[in-house]
């Protein structure tokens, strides 16, 4: 099925519309729970209720990081439970998946019995394009109609994943760049300390500097202990008090 694009006036509404929920919420997590319910409530009518979830999968694993709803999750979280359904296959294989009535629709024979008894008629399920190939996502749209997402609501929704998705890269590259940062400063701090015990070693036994880390070393492996733990302990044993490291 070749996926229907956004014109220009569809495109600038729904890139400021995801931007600002994007701007305005706190989190990643706090961010795809207003999208959830933000693409919920723009595709559903007075006639047509869409319940929306947010899949994501990670090696091994595969879950609902938000949703408009309990109705959504539970849809979700069927599949996750056969291994099979729309918002699997639009993740996992990257495509757009649309089954206009469950009814006439053989796919995913068992999910589509269950997702009927649940009473759902229709699904349109999304992919999320991240930069990470470990990690997969999708929006996962459900409705109890038939025929319920006609060419608009399908633009719409691609609206709604290529606006968000660019803001989850900036999220995953920032989540990226925080990590490493507290990664460097830990490390950075369990060097001081460890530094700050060897003197301490040195100080009291004479002995050289791979001496005395190598009585830490053997103090770690003997006790179970992280470096960093066992060098704290000698610190605040010989009056230093607690470490604290100072950067900047």
């Amino acid at each position: 099925m070749r996926e229907p694009g956004l014109n220009g006036a569809e495109r600038g509404p729904v890139a400021a519309e995801v931007q600002d929920l994007l701007l305005e919420t706190q989190d990643v997590a706090d961010f795809l729970d207003e999208l959830a319910r933000y693409a919920s409530a723009n595709l559903s009518s007075e006639k047509n209720e869409v319940f929306c979830g947010i899949t994501l999968l990670r090696p091994g694993s595969a879950g609902t990081v938000a949703s408009s709803g309990e109705k959504a999750r539970r849809l979700d979280e069927l599949q996750y439970q056969l291994d099979e359904g729309p918002c699997l296959m639009a993740s996992r294989r990257q495509l757009l998946v649309h089954i206009p009535d469950l009814a006439g629709d053989d796919t995913f024979p068992a999910y589509n019995a269950i997702a009927a008894a649940n009473g759902i008629r229709s699904i349109l399920a999304v992919p999320f394009h991240l930069p990470d190939d470990s990690v997969r996502a999708g929006l996962n749209l459900y409705s109890e109609n038939a025929h319920a997402f006609d060419g608009g609501s399908v633009s719409r929704a691609q609206g709604f994943v290529a606006q968000a998705s660019k803001g989850l890269r900036l999220a995953v590259l920032l989540a990226q760049h925080s990590q490493t940062a507290e990664n460097l400063r830990l490390a950075m701090t369990s060097r001081t300390v460890i530094d700050m015990a060897v003197g301490v070693i040195i100080a009291q036994n004479r002995c050289t500097q791979q001496e005395a880390f190598g009585l830490i070393k053997a103090a770690s492996n003997n006790r179970n202990l992280k470096l960093r733990d066992v060098a704290a302990s000698i610190v605040e044993s010989a009056g230093g008090g607690k470490v604290a490291t100072h950067f900047g």
